[in-house]
């Protein structure tokens, strides 16, 4: 678990409020979900998390089995089947909040991971994903990141191959698939006693460069194939994402194997460099909803605040004005920091240099005979006379565009 000290948090919380807000000029509604609840709820819907990844404990006083949450989707499925069941679709609905998760990697043990994303339940394949994929994208440029790629997998592709071999060595096909090892995939085909048409698609699978045309030949091997139908499907949807300019960059994962028995179609993830890890991911798991009593399709997507943090390299918020008042009377300085406040400035008083540099204001206000302002990035100073209405007005062209823009 971990705290957010004043920038950090300052910077996860203007990113996550740029992501909402893009949700919403999709439709996307908020709801607020629980920290923990029963931990079947989440048990039913863990397809895309391992179970040991689950913070469980027993609740004092009913004496149930609950765990912390580690995904909001089992949760927005609980809700949409059943406080929201009778409502049209359909549904658009949006989170933001932390996860916990019991992470197992040396490397990042962060176990409060801050989240915000959508599901969109009841639209129908085709159209939901391109609206998935579209707010994805917009919401990650909304929050200032232009340097990424878009990687396109359905899960299909790669899932019904996998289907056909005997259930003992699918966990070996899947390993190989994931390492992309060509001579580990090929040998579990053939334990596995895959025909050899199947064998060859496998093994194409990993012939294919990521680009975002699938050579012929990789085409021809899955051909005659279960993969076939979903290669179409991720091809069709690939042809509109470009026509569209969604993504400067769209690589094709053909061998995408991650979460297998949670996704049913077209999963995605938003890479960019900097965290190692995805920024954005998601997908279509129209299997989930029978799980809660009422099958729907749905599709949806996370946003990894923290990694979106570390690939934007904690620049996307604008320098917060923070201004600092000392000096003069303490109703002159209630009062100006009463108007100050009224045209949206983060007012404090009291205060010396020192202080207003060690908790990251932007001004500090002097008052007196004239009121001397110092920009405090610049150290700059200019003092301010004239009536008091003269000066709040000179002030606030000051905190709003800095000294230069006051002596112009």
């Amino acid at each position: 678990m971990r705290d957010w000290l004043p920038e950090e948090a300052r910077t996860v919380g203007e990113l996550a409020r740029r992501v909402l807000a893009c949700f919403e000029l999709y439709g996307y509604q908020r709801v607020t979900l629980p920290v923990f609840e029963y931990a079947d709820v989440f048990e039913r819907g863990l397809g895309a998390l391992d179970a040991s990844e689950v913070l469980r404990f027993v609740e004092p006083e009913s004496g149930e089995l609950v765990a912390i949450r580690p995904d909001m989707t089992p949760q927005v499925a609980r809700l949409v089947t059943s406080r929201l069941r009778d409502a049209p679709l359909p549904a658009r609905l949006c989170y933001e909040g932390s996860v916990v998760r019991l992470r197992r990697e040396r490397a990042r043990r962060r176990r409060q991971v801050p989240q915000a994303g959508i599901e969109l339940v009841g639209a129908p394949a085709r159209a939901g994903d391109l609206e998935m994929l579209g707010v994805a994208v917009d919401a990650v440029r909304a929050a200032g990141l232009a340097d990424f790629v878009l990687d396109l997998g359905h899960a299909r592709v790669a899932g019904s191959l996998v289907e056909a071999a005997d259930p003992e060595h699918r966990l070996g096909l899947v390993e190989a698939l994931s390492l992309r090892d060509r001579a580990g995939v090929a040998g579990a085909a053939s334990r596995a006693g895959l025909a050899q048409g199947m064998r060859a698609a496998l093994v194409a699978l990993l012939d294919h460069d990521g680009s975002s045309e699938v050579a012929p030949e990789v085409r021809r091997a899955l051909d005659a194939t279960p993969a076939a139908e979903a290669l179409e499907q991720l091809d069709a949807l690939a042809l509109e994402v470009l026509r569209g300019g969604l993504a400067a960059r769209l690589f094709l994962n053909l061998g995408e194997v991650r979460h297998l028995a949670y996704y049913t179609g077209v999963q995605f993830q938003i890479l960019a460099e900097g965290p190692g890890e995805a920024v954005a991911s998601g997908g279509r798991y129209d299997g989930l909803f029978a799980k809660f009593g009422a099958a729907r399709p749905a599709a949806g997507f996370a946003v990894d605040l923290d990694n979106l943090a570390w690939a934007v390299g904690g620049q996307a918020p604008a320098e917060q004005t923070r201004v600092l008042l000392d000096g003069g009377e303490p109703t002159e300085l209630l009062a100006l920091a009463t108007r100050l406040r009224a045209r949206g400035r983060a007012v404090v008083i009291g205060g010396d240099e020192g202080y207003a540099r060690a908790w990251g204001f932007s001004h500090r206000v002097q008052l007196g005979a004239a009121w001397v302002v110092c920009v405090l990035a610049s150290g700059q100073q200019q003092e301010l006379t004239g009536s008091t209405e003269e000066r709040v007005e000179g002030l606030d062209r000051l905190v709003a565009g800095g000294v230069e823009e006051q002596s112009a």
